[in-house]
């Protein structure tokens, strides 16, 4: 089995299973996988199968499609922890279904014929994957559970992520005595590393963290009644 995660601002928004070997991708819906964006062509991108092998192909776009942060040009083959990246949207090839489910976000289709044409680039230098000659970390991910933020996957694919009360924070951690930045999350060559801002309010596996310390697969943080769940595929 083949599936799509479909990620918007890093935040998992829905997960769609690649049916009868082929799955068209673009903001009509009658795309089996639709992307309600007005930088989304119509009929914008083909995922397909043939012996045994997944391709990806732009369908002459108006804003192209990214795979691993490089423009598509004709038919490219696709593996599972690929990430096409098409305007602001992320979408990762994955074997399985995601084991967090989507956020709600009901999708309101929008089969107007014009599209939005994007700066260049659109899909932001592969916002949310690795360029050419970088590590690829775009496989790791945090779960987020215990408070209601719309969000309870984060695919990690910025070098850094705020973490606390404050509106721009990456991951808001509510209450009203709670720091605007408690933690941050950064990227250093191949891995992640949490550096604690207010050491009182977070534990790594259970222990009190002072120092900054390397993420491993499976470590869990907690920040007052937040969850976060380190993955690494």
């Amino acid at each position: 089995m083949s599936f799509i995660e479909i990620y918007f601002n890093s935040a998992l928004r829905n997960t769609v299973e690649i049916e009868n070997n082929s799955a068209s991708i673009g903001r009509a819906s009658y795309n089996p996988i639709q992307i309600d964006n007005k930088g989304v062509s119509l009929l914008h991108a083909v995922i397909t199968r043939q012996d045994k092998e997944w391709f990806i192909e732009d369908l002459n776009s108006t804003n192209g499609t990214y795979l691993n942060g490089v423009k598509v040009l004709g038919k490219q083959r696709i593996k599972f922890g690929d990430t096409i990246s098409i305007c602001k949207h992320d979408l990762k090839f994955a074997s399985e279904r995601s084991r967090a489910g989507p956020v709600a976000n009901a999708y309101q289709s929008d089969d107007s014929d014009r599209t939005v044409m994007l700066g260049n680039n659109p899909a932001g230098a592969g916002a949310g994957v690795a360029a050419a000659g970088q590590a690829n970390t775009s496989n790791c991910y945090l779960l987020v559970h215990g408070e209601k933020r719309n969000i309870n996957k984060l695919l990690l694919n910025k070098d850094s992520y705020a973490i606390g009360n404050s509106k721009a924070s990456d991951i808001r951690v509510g209450g009203w005595f709670t720091p605007k930045l408690v933690a941050e999350i950064s990227r250093i060559g191949n891995n992640f590393y949490l550096l604690p801002r207010k050491s009182s309010l977070i534990k790594l596996n259970g222990q009190s963290l002072h120092t900054q310390s390397k993420l491993n697969n499976d470590d869990s943080i907690i920040i007052k009644k937040l969850l976060l769940k380190f993955v690494e595929e």
